[in-house]
């Protein structure tokens, strides 16, 4: 991910059967609980990418797709 996005992007972990993790992101747990998602469960940013496995292939696309929009958006600030 480094290697391709550099400081663009950054990965965080969050292994929710921990209890301070589940408190600590109770928002998160509760929404993934109500839409209905199995773990685990890959979001970029508050969007959901995949649930029920890790798709390295699907994260890197979604990635991709978020920074060309917001270099899109940037680009037309100017």
């Amino acid at each position: 991910m480094e290697r391709r996005f550099g400081d663009r992007a950054e990965i965080a972990y969050y292994d929710i059967s921990k209890p301070e993790m589940r408190s600590e992101h109770a928002d998160v747990v509760d929404a993934i609980r109500e839409a209905g998602l199995i773990y685990p469960v890959t979001l970029i940013g508050e969007s959901v990418v995949s649930d029920g496995a890790v798709s390295y292939p699907a994260i890197l696309r979604a990635v991709d797709t978020v920074l060309a929009e917001q270099g899109a958006l940037s680009g037309q600030a100017e």
